[in-house]
């Protein structure tokens, strides 16, 4: 049987990402897929610099600090509305997609037992 899990990431100047993966996932062969949008491949507004400025200051911050999946359920939605603030001015649907990482943290706290 096939299952899928998505793990979502924030590539780091270095271009190094450790990747955990959930302790349900059987030990064994694995395929990982990287999924990324070129840049210049998207045609949309020109983002502002002191709004990169902001989100690659966040990255930053946000690398150094203690992991996602150990912050409890209120650290984690506070982190998300902080990325979902510094991403209005990048991401124009920022606030469906924070909407949908809470409904799927929310889930899986629940199948998990967090």
């Amino acid at each position: 049987m096939l299952v899928e899990r998505r793990l979502w990431v924030v590539i780091p100047e270095d271009h190094r990402v450790v990747v955990e993966v959930p302790e349900d996932v059987p030990a064994g062969p694995a395929e990982l897929i990287l999924m990324v949008e070129r840049p210049g491949g998207n045609e949309e507004a020109p983002v502002s610099e002191s709004a990169k400025s902001r989100f690659e200051s966040l990255a930053d911050e946000l690398a150094a600090a203690r992991p996602f999946r150990e912050l409890s359920q209120e650290e984690r939605k506070a982190r998300l509305r902080r990325v979902v603030g510094i991403g209005r001015e990048l991401f124009s649907p920022s606030e469906e997609l924070a909407r949908r990482k809470e409904e799927e943290i929310e889930v899986e706290e629940r199948r998990f037992g967090r």
